[in-house]
């Protein structure tokens, strides 16, 4: 079933993420799979989905919801408020391992996103979690970015769709676990 992304609908995808399930969701730039992010059962689930295992990244809502699972200092902290929110992904230390081994895989990095977008922002808010980002696609396929396409492709997996169909490149990834800071992928945002 498609589900329009309005406010009566946060109910209905709190309800989902929390009982483990995959929901399908629009970001600043392309659709994401998404997870309740301190679920590793979930994670598996999805990561069985995508046919790989790669460290993912998380949506949060808010700076202070960053510093609760990455190592921040004051240079870095005002650094990352010139990308988010923003189609950006910045890599940061994992600071304490409160997210399950599946999400950054020994990496010692998260990568963190805050994106410019209501609905998936008020979803963290009211889970009070971070949910996994990851686009619509399998392992070695490119990422679906048209709603029928992706509701063809996702039959089972509930979609929350604003009908935004994107030529995005995805979003920019950052790593600020290096110094001088490391470019890994030019998405959207701008650099």
């Amino acid at each position: 079933m498609i589900y329009k992304a309005i406010k009566e609908n946060l109910n209905i995808a709190s309800e989902l993420i929390l009982s483990g399930e995959i929901i399908i969701y629009p970001t600043d730039t392309i659709y994401g799979f998404g997870v309740d992010a301190t679920n590793p059962i979930a994670i598996n689930k999805l990561n069985k989905l995508k046919k790989r295992i790669s460290p993912l990244s998380i949506i949060v809502s808010s700076f202070e919801m960053i510093e609760e699972f990455v190592d921040l200092n004051f240079i870095v902290s005002d650094e990352l408020k010139k990308y988010l929110p923003g189609p950006y992904t910045v890599l940061l230390i994992n600071k304490n391992n409160l997210l399950p081994k599946e999400v950054s895989l020994n990496t010692g990095k998260i990568g963190v996103r805050i994106p410019n977008s209501d609905f998936i922002i008020h979803l963290v808010k009211k889970i009070k979690k971070p949910i996994i980002t990851t686009s619509v696609n399998t392992h070695t396929s490119n990422s679906i970015n048209n709603v029928d396409s992706i509701y063809n492709k996702f039959r089972s997996i509930n979609i929350f769709s604003k009908d935004l169909n994107t030529n995005s490149k995805g979003s920019t990834i950052i790593d600020f676990t290096c110094s001088p800071y490391n470019i890994l992928r030019q998405g959207d945002g701008i650099i």
